[in-house]
């Protein structure tokens, strides 16, 4: 998978919730492991959106190309 594919990343640690994101066209990047004040173990679902059409991509690295630009 290219990164340079995904619109926006989000943290999860709700099994309902990303398997309602994956349905919804979301991918899962990474999976951490941890454990709650507790104790008891955990997981964290780092989830990422692709861009819907690589226009969306073109224009999001447009503007990026911009902002270095003014910075220059």
């Amino acid at each position: 998978m290219d990164l340079e594919t995904i619109g926006e990343v989000v943290q999860i640690d709700d099994v309902q919730e990303v398997n309602q994101r994956l349905q919804d066209g979301w991918v899962v990047l990474a999976v951490a492991p941890g454990t709650k004040a507790g104790g008891e173990p955990w997981l964290r679902y780092s989830m990422g959106l692709p861009y819907e059409d690589e226009e969306d991509e073109d224009e999001e690295e447009e503007g990026d190309e911009e902002e270095e630009d003014e910075d220059e």
